[in-house]
């Protein structure tokens, strides 16, 4: 019997809980008109209250009239409390897509009404040959993973009891019981491309196999699980290098990764800071640039740029161009706030460790802290070599290039840290200033640069 195959799909999908309130989205059409009148047979045996709710598009003149009068007669005959409300679809779409909007505008009304209700669940009437419709019309637009699987049996508060129920099945259940229905004359025209697959194109595949639906559904099933699985290994890596507006994996991690868990992390991670959807065809525009070696920053979206170097791989908020700074130390001790961390500048007591710079050559020469600038040279002991070629060797990610901190005793390059230190003749026993890369708070005396400053 149809009502044991839909308590099994209850009891399968975890559908309902006991002693809940379900809302049943009510059309008047026989996928609905079904799922109502089975739910009334399963309500002592399950433990729940029942209501419906119908939303009257407006987009059918006379006959949106007659579903919304033959919805109301139908819960007054069967003690159903039920919600109605009205909404001039075409009105309110204004060019857009109709369909899309009607959608979003009956699921407002269903959830505001469930909500008014204090409920625990919507229901739909969504069926097995549905779920196969969905299937085939997201095949044909080229979708991955999540149109093959189709919708879920249950996301969040929203059901679907007649999941794995066929049309055939929901015919002959409404011949058998004599339950009146409406049709919606709008469902019989092919302009409409759902319409269209379900007229013409799903008879033709039934001639391959008339168990279709069951074929689907079994395919589907496989495909959540796989899904579940790739969404397991996403969250690990979110929760591991994604920030509040940014993402960064090392390069060489992300390109290890199986192909359709990398392309789906990218999707997720895009989706997580921009707000936006990831097209198929910026997806693989950024698989490409992923394998290629050179250096790539882009935007692919308002506000928001990936970028690529020989370590990482980020997506992240864009802040705009790192402001230059340009600072000149007028007294030791003094503590300069730089993007990397505090440098600072102390006399040495011949103990503690640091980079080391002649006292007198710098307070005759002047110190500076600044960050990196076009042109600027790194002396060895018999030649020199550009700081840009430096980072390169060094594997600098371009990021880091732009705000490490540069210090300069006259027009030479002394320290960087992490990157070069230049060749000093000490004098001895002449006293020494010893300058260190610090994080932490900022003392009084530390200065925080703001803009270039001379």
């Amino acid at each position: 019997m149809l009502k044991d195959k839909v308590e099994n799909t209850i009891k399968n999908f975890s559908l309902i809980s006991e002693n809940s309130k379900v809302l049943v989205a009510l059309s008047g059409g026989p996928d609905s008109v079904t799922l109502l009148h089975i739910l009334l047979q399963l309500k002592e045996k399950l433990k729940i209250d029942i209501a419906a709710a119908h939303l009257n598009h407006m987009l059918r003149g006379e006959e949106s009239e007659r579903d919304e009068n033959f919805v109301k007669k139908l819960c007054s005959d069967w003690g159903i409390p039920l919600f109605t409300k009205r909404e001039n679809i075409k009105e309110i779409s204004k060019g857009k897509n109709i369909e899309a909007v009607a959608r979003e505008v009956r699921y407002r009304f269903l959830e505001e009404t469930l909500k008014k209700i204090n409920g625990d669940y919507i229901a739909t009437g969504h069926t097995a040959s549905d779920l196969v419709e969905t299937v085939i019309l997201n095949l044909t637009k080229g979708t991955g993973i999540k149109g093959f699987r189709g919708f879920f049996p249950k996301r969040e508060k929203i059901i679907r009891p007649l999941f794995e129920v066929t049309r055939e099945e929901i015919e002959n259940y409404i011949k058998e019981n004599n339950i009146p229905f409406v049709v919606d004359s709008s469902n019989l025209k092919t302009e409409f491309e759902r319409n269209l697959i379900r007229i013409e194109v799903i008879p033709v595949l039934k001639k391959i196999n008339p168990k279709l639906e069951e074929a689907v559904l079994r395919n589907t099933s496989i495909l959540r699980e796989i899904e579940d699985y790739i969404n397991k290994e996403v969250e690990n890596l979110l929760r591991k290098y994604l920030s509040k507006n940014q993402f960064c994996i090392p390069l060489e991690k992300l390109k290890k990764l199986e192909p359709v868990l990398r392309k789906e992390l990218l999707i997720k991670v895009f989706k997580t800071i921009t707000g936006r959807t990831l097209s198929y065809k910026k997806l693989e525009f950024i698989e490409n640039v992923i394998k290629k070696k050179e250096y790539k920053e882009l935007k692919l979206t308002r506000g928001y740029v990936i970028f690529k170097d020989q370590e990482n791989f980020c997506i992240e908020k864009e802040n705009g161009k790192e402001k230059e700074y340009f600072i000149e130390i007028k007294e030791i001790p003094s503590k300069v706030e730089t993007p990397m961390g505090i440098v600072e500048f102390d006399l040495w007591d011949g103990k503690e460790e640091g980079f080391l710079i002649p006292y007198k050559e710098a307070i005759s020469k002047g110190i500076v802290v600044r960050n990196r600038r076009p042109g600027d040279r790194l002396s060895f002991k018999n030649f020199s070599k550009p700081l840009k070629k430096v980072f390169i060797e060094k594997k600098i990610p371009v990021k880091k290039r732009n705000i490490l901190p540069i210090v300069q005793v006259g027009d030479k390059i002394v320290w960087i840290p992490g990157v070069y230190k230049a060749y000093i003749n000490f004098i001895p026993n002449e006293k020494q200033i010893v300058v260190r890369l610090k994080s932490g708070d900022r003392g009084s005396n530390t200065r925080k640069f703001t803009q270039k400053e001379s």
